[in-house]
């Protein structure tokens, strides 16, 4: 297990060892597997989503049977190793569905946990907990009991996302530090409300005003989105849900298609479904309307034709020769609803911003706090100038953070998990490595179950097992 906090250049890390790997392997197919749990991150680390590569749905878990069990073990034949990004996103439940659908990709280990491959999990523990579940430290379940049977534990301890040698920029890093261990000093306090909108000039002011607001709620993002919408002054057109086979959703939230969305030339969108993740066009990726297309005769609340939308960060196959970062998106199905599927993003929740970084963002926390939200808000900026905080908070909400759910029970974990990482030292050939590293060193981690045989990477430098 690979624990970090933001900024440590685990995509650096993540790449090397796949780099390592690949190179290594001796048939040429990469044994190395990796996997995210949203579209986002998956991109981040040119990986697939766990869902997916994994064939987990969103809802209820069935056995694969047949022709499609067959196909998904054919699929993951070669793999020995998976890395999955992001762990605070994954809860017990969701843990448990992994190792189950591991033991049927590969029947003749089933007896064993994940069906006897090599699980390295990176992430930071002080980020959101999983939605609509419990942090897998925190459970006694047997998806925590799984969680317990990582017992090394890699930290990477050099931040590089807010790098810099200038005085504010290393108080941000301690700010933002203990911020993460729940610890809220005055000083951080008053270092943060020196960046509350009455404290800039009006010039500053403006520069935040087309950038990304981030609230605790969805009442607050979509009120800013609504404002920002009419603030255009521009035709605004209704897309409705267009509801298959007539039959009424039970429950829209799973779904991921609106009901009804609002569309305008030069609205902040993002898309809210995963439609090609190795181009970018993942479920949180950010983007820009630019055209509206009807079919002949027409109009809105019907669906669109399509929408013309740029997203800067698409690496995909070019639409438009004049403006390659566009692209045309139809309406798609997801379970009975077909839907353009975009949402407003001039605000979005702290929660769905975990894993982006924002140019400038303002920020409000709202009135209470749980596990990593203010450090999840405050840490997707770079530096202190690059943050608006509005409104302005008293440093009694500020100090929640201690009392926030989990805020105690992961100080604990993580001195468990410390005292393993001061424990554990690499085997054999390279007994005196330590497990504290920094992510620039470029040191290839390599994972194997002890129930699993050594598969021997010549350029291997440090090797761990978990159990």
């Amino acid at each position: 297990m690979i624990v970090q906090t933001a900024g440590t250049r685990k995509s650096h890390l993540i790449t090397s060892i796949k780099s390592t790997l690949k190179r290594s392997a001796p048939n040429g197919q990469s044994p190395l597997l990796l996997l995210a749990p949203t579209g986002v991150a998956a991109f981040n680390i040119q990986a697939s989503t766990i869902h997916s590569a994994l064939r987990i749905p969103i809802k209820e878990m069935h056995t694969l049977q047949g022709q499609t069990l067959a196909s998904f073990q054919e699929s993951m034949y070669f793999i020995r190793y998976i890395i999955i990004d992001e762990m605070s996103f994954i809860g017990p439940r969701f843990i448990q569905r992994i190792d189950i659908r591991l033991r049927e990709a590969f029947p003749a280990h089933n007896q064993l946990p994940f069906g006897g491959r090599s699980i390295i999990l990176f992430g930071d523990l002080g980020q959101l907990p999983p939605v609509k579940d419990i942090p897998m430290y925190a459970s006694t379940s047997y998806g925590g009991t799984l969680w317990r049977s990582f017992i090394t534990i890699i930290t990477l301890k050099k931040i590089f996302h807010q790098i810099g040698d200038q005085p504010a920029q290393i108080a941000f890093r301690a700010l933002l530090s203990n911020l993460r261990n729940a610890e809220p000093t005055i000083a951080d306090w008053q270092l943060l409300l020196s960046r509350a909108n009455s404290a800039l000039s009006s010039a500053e002011q403006s520069l935040f005003l087309s950038f990304t607001h981030l609230f605790a709620t969805n009442e607050m993002v979509s009120l800013h989105n609504k404002h920002m919408l009419l603030s255009l002054a521009k035709p605004i057109a209704l897309s409705t849900v267009e509801q298959l086979k007539g039959i009424t959703c039970s429950n829209p939230d799973e779904e991921q298609l609106e009901s009804k969305i609002l569309l305008c030339i030069g609205q902040e969108v993002m898309l809210s479904a995963n439609l090609w993740v190795e181009t970018g066009l993942v479920n949180g990726a950010l983007g820009q309307v630019k055209e509206i297309v009807y079919n002949a005769g027409e109009r809105p609340p019907e669906l669109p034709l399509f929408v013309v939308v740029q997203f800067k960060k698409y690496i995909g196959p070019v639409w438009d020769q004049h403006n390659p970062k566009n692209i045309p998106l139809i309406p798609i199905s997801r379970g009975l609803r077909r839907q353009i599927p975009l949402k407003m993003a001039w605000a979005l929740t702290i929660h769905k911003s975990q894993g982006l970084t924002l140019q400038r963002a303002t920020i409000d926390i709202g009135n209470t706090d749980r596990q990593g939200l203010t450090f999840t808000a405050i840490s997707r900026v770079r530096d202190l100038a690059s943050l608006r905080i509005h409104p302005p908070f008293t440093f009694q909400r500020y100090s929640r953070i201690q009392k926030s759910p989990y805020a105690a029970r992961r100080k604990e974990e993580e001195e468990r998990m410390t005292m393993l990482s001061n424990e554990n030292t690499s085997p054999g050939f390279c007994s005196s490595t330590p497990c504290h590293i920094e992510s620039s060193s470029f040191p290839v981690l390599f994972f194997t179950p002890k129930q699993q045989y050594m598969y021997t990477i010549c350029s291997i430098r440090i090797l761990f097992v978990l159990i």
